[in-house]
């Protein structure tokens, strides 16, 4: 009768426990997932564009000025990289700077190669959700010489 009862009272316990655990585990994940569908809606209309790169024509070397655009959105973005990649090598340039709606930010690469092929540009909306923008070879935002 007594080993009847303990063991009722620990499937109890044990249950009562489980049921705690549970419920601060669904709690958290709820939270967890509720802030980062906030930040998804909040930072959804945001897009930047390449308006222009500019680069050394020929092979030389230099500075390859990629301006980069915050079209639109409501919230500001961060770290603003840009890649350029031209005959297989990346090279990147993180900015530091908060880009604001409707602001342009020039960021400055030094590629191995020229001339760029392919120049991307990413900023950080709420520090978390990637905006991203893409220039390629033969695109109007590619102007050389500069």
């Amino acid at each position: 009768m007594i080993a009847v009862v303990l063991l009722i009272a620990f499937t109890v316990s044990v249950g009562g426990i489980l049921s705690v655990w549970l419920s601060t585990l669904s709690t958290t994940q709820t939270t967890i997932v509720s802030s980062a569908t906030d930040k998804q809606v909040r930072c959804s209309p945001s897009s930047i564009s390449i308006v222009e790169v500019r680069y050394p024509s020929g092979t030389s070397n230099g500075f390859v000025n990629v301006t980069v655009r915050y079209d639109s959105g409501i919230e500001t973005l961060s770290n603003i990289t840009a890649e350029v990649s031209a005959r297989g090598s990346i090279q990147a340039n993180t900015s530091t700077a908060i880009l604001s709606p409707g602001e342009s930010r020039v960021v400055q690469v030094s590629p191995a190669n020229y001339p760029p092929e392919i120049v991307s540009a990413r900023g950080f909306c709420q520090s978390t959700v990637s905006i991203i923008a893409e220039c390629k070879s033969g695109q109007p935002c590619m102007l050389g010489s500069g």
